[in-house]
Order: C-alpha cells, then sequence, then structure tokens
C-alpha cells in the first residue's frame, strides 16, 4: 500500500502543487501567422484563429487521493488509493455563426464518454443544445460541474437519486434579466431517459421505454452572479440568491433513477414491457455573500402507469403495491450544505443529508432506506480551482439497516490544466 501511494499520489500531488503555485508565472500568450495560442492553468490550452473568429481549446483534470473507512459490517475498515476522475475535454467556438461544441471524457470509467454536444444561439436570449449532456433537471449539486464540487464526491442526495446525471437529446435554454436586477432562466429539454451512453452495446440493441420530458426554472431575484458552483470566490459584496424548480418525467423507467438501460423488466398481462413511468420533482436554493454560500435542496421521486403489472412475461408472479421500490428510488430527501471561503483560498464546508423512502421502513428490500449523512471538507485552492487539495469525511446512519453504518474519509488532490 505505501508503494502504491508513493508512486501514484505524491507526484500527483507534486505536479498539482507546481501547476498552482506557479500559474500566473507559466500562463503564457504565443503568437503565430493564424492565430494566438494562450495557456492558462485550469482553462486549458486555447487557440484563437483570428481571421475566422474560431476558438479551439483543449483541458482536463485529474482527482487522485486516498480513502479509509469503516463500516459496522466491517470491523477492520477499508484503506485504498485511487483515481476518482481523470478528464480530457476539447472544446471550440465559431464566433461567427454562435456554435460551440464540447467532447469531454472520464478514463478512469469503464464507459468513458460524459459529454458529447454542439449548441448553437440564435440570439442573447436562447440557446439550443444537441447531444450527451448534465441533465437540466436534476437536483442544483448534480447540474455543477465534477470539478467544480466543494467535496471530493457528492452529496447522499446526488448519490442516490442520481448516477452521472448525462442524458442524450436536446435542450432549449433561455435567460433574461439585468446584471443588478431580476434575471430569470427557464430550460426544457427531451432526452431519451436511459442515461449517458444509452444507446446499449449493439446498433440493434434500442432505447427502452419513452422519452424523458424535462423543465427547470431558475429566478435570480438579486441580479445574476455565478450560480454554477457553491463557492464564492469573487466575495459577493451584496446577497445573491439563485432559486430552482425543476420536474422530470420518465416515460418508461427501466433503471432505479430512470438514468440506465434495461436494467430490470416489468410487463403487462400479454407479456409485453410495461415499464413505470417515474417522476422526480426538485425544490433548491443557493446563497452567496461575501465569501459565505449556502446550498438547500429537496428532492420527490414517484412511480406510475403499475395497474396490471407482473415481474415476469409468463404471469407467475403480480407486481405487489410497495414492491415497485425494490426496482426504483421512490421517496425524498434533502441536503443542505455551507461553506466559506477565505481570501488566501482556505475554505470549509458542512453538510447534511437525509433520506425518507416512500413506503414503511419495515421494507428492507426497498431502494431508498432511512439515512441520515454528516460531512465536513476543508479545501485550499489555488488560482481558482486549477489546484485543490482537499481533507474530507463523512459519517452515515442508517437506522433500519445498522450493518451499513459508517463513515469515510479522504485527501484529495484535484489539478485542471
Amino acid at each position: 500500500m505505501k508503494n502504491v501511494f508513493v508512486t501514484l499520489l505524491l507526484p500527483s500531488m507534486a505536479l498539482g502543487l507546481s501547476l498552482g503555485l506557479n500559474a500566473q508565472e507559466d500562463d503564457f500568450s504565443v503568437d503565430a501567422p493564424s492565430g494566438v495560442a494562450t495557456l492558462v492553468h485550469g482553462d486549458g490550452l486555447e487557440i484563437r484563429f483570428e481571421a475566422d473568429e474560431f476558438v479551439f481549446g483543449i483541458g482536463g483534470m485529474a482527482q487522485p487521493g486516498f480513502q479509509w473507512g469503516r463500516q459496522d459490517l466491517d470491523s477492520t475498515g477499508t484503506l485504498g488509493t485511487y483515481i476518482r476522475r481523470s478528464y480530457l475535454d476539447l472544446h471550440a467556438t465559431d464566433e461567427k455563426r454562435n456554435l460551440d461544441f464540447l467532447i469531454r471524457a472520464d478514463f478512469s470509467q469503464e464507459l468513458p464518454l460524459l459529454d458529447a454536444f454542439v449548441q448553437w444561439r440564435p440570439s442573447k436570449h436562447w440557446t439550443l443544445r444537441m447531444g450527451q449532456f448534465q441533465q437540466i433537471a436534476n437536483n442544483r449539486e448534480m447540474v455543477f460541474f465534477e470539478g467544480d464540487l466543494n467535496f471530493p464526491t457528492r452529496s447522499l442526495l446526488s448519490q442516490l437519486f442520481a448516477e452521472r446525471g448525462r442524458e442524450f437529446g436536446l435542450a432549449v435554454m433561455g435567460a433574461w434579466g439585468e446584471p443588478d436586477g431580476w434575471t430569470v432562466r427557464p430550460a426544457v429539454s427531451v432526452t431519451t431517459g436511459d442515461g449517458a451512453n444509452s444507446f446499449g452495446s449493439l446498433s440493434n440493441d434500442p432505447d427502452l421505454g419513452g422519452m424523458k420530458w424535462s423543465g427547470r426554472l431558475d429566478v435570480l431575484p438579486f441580479g445574476d452572479f455565478d450560480a454554477s458552483s457553491a463557492v464564492d470566490f469573487v466575495r459577493e459584496p451584496t446577497l445573491k440568491l439563485a432559486l430552482g424548480l425543476a420536474t422530470s418525467v420518465n416515460i418508461g423507467a427501466s433503471g432505479a433513477v430512470g438514468e440506465s438501460h434495461g436494467d430490470w423488466l416489468i410487463y403487462d398481462e400479454a407479456g409485453r414491457h410495461q415499464l413505470p413511468n417515474y417522476l422526480k420533482n426538485h425544490v433548491d436554493l443557493l446563497m452567496k455573500w461575501r465569501g459565505a454560500t449556502v446550498l438547500a435542496e429537496y428532492v420527490n421521486a414517484a412511480a406510475y402507469g403499475l395497474d396490471g403489472a407482473f415481474t415476469n412475461p409468463s404471469l407467475g408472479t403480480l407486481l405487489l403495491p410497495t414492491q415497485i421500490s425494490t426496482y426504483l428510488v421512490l421517496g425524498n430527501a434533502f441536503n443542505v450544505q455551507a461553506g466559506y471561503v477565505l481570501n488566501n483560498g482556505l475554505a470549509l464546508d458542512a453538510r447534511l443529508s437525509r433520506t425518507y423512502p416512500e413506503f414503511a421502513a419495515d421494507n428492507s428490500a426497498s431502494l431508498l432506506q432511512v439515512a441520515d449523512a454528516l460531512g465536513g471538507c476543508l479545501t485550499w485552492y489555488r488560482n481558482a480551482q486549477a489546484l485543490k487539495i482537499q481533507l474530507a469525511a463523512d459519517y452515515f446512519n442508517y437506522p433500519d439497516v445498522p450493518m451499513l453504518n459508517g463513515w469515510q474519509a479522504s485527501v484529495q488532490t484535484q489539478f485542471r490544466f
């Protein structure tokens, strides 16, 4: 274990420290006959072709670390190293035609593709996006880019009610308002509802069920601000607030949170697929003021369209009323986190999450159980988030499933290039 730690984590930390401590010195711009190349640590390499008003960029992110923890069923505990995420980004902008392109892959995953989309900005108020992208109607933390998270891992709410948060489809996003006045950001999307890489491993493996229809409305009553992360780097001099409502309905879900492809099937009396409709509603709030940030989120998930459903095509077993909770994550949850970042880049964050299953607590087979999660994180940021080092700990309590009780701690570095 020590050898793995030395060969994997320490060189990564050293590289990240070099990037962060010398970020301002190493940023540079080079003129070329056809354009200008600019390297900024944390934002990657950009090449601008002035004549064509075209910008091409490449960047990435790595998150090496180690963690240790213990569950009640494991008295010895665990200790290990990991690469949580390793991203490579390719992006481009055609300024003449108001087109943007993004391809993002995570090479620490078996299926690496995360984002692959093109978007068009027909006016300053509208954006149309097509491809695979982050689902607009998840909770607010799931809309944050993974490199902008306050903790090494997402909250318990995000982990239980979402997977990778990516889907294939079409989204339309709008924005109206004044910099110092009311701002409104509506968005709607139609996606496959089968998650990232949703078309299966074979060309004749079609999506299951119908489409997922989603919408989100964000209202910023005190003026526009950066609502894409829960860190107040700019130390907003006046109170900033984003209030969000989001909803989605997946017509024919076949995965626990409506983000997967044929994990299970249920049937009607003729032996045909009768996949349930999966509805999720979110309410969230993000506040920033003078380095302080508060994020609060609530979710409710329900299923319908289950009358006369069977667990196998031969009509051997009728689906019981509460049995759907063993297929889908159903119930409610909230997550509240607060943090403060100092001028020197040190930040302290804390969070509390709780889940409430839809059916009685004695349903031990339910995917969602009553649970509490309490966590804290100390982070050191350099050059915004080009480099960050995090020390985090979380405690989990499952009153009805004591064997899942436990804690987890981790030290993680992140460097973006």
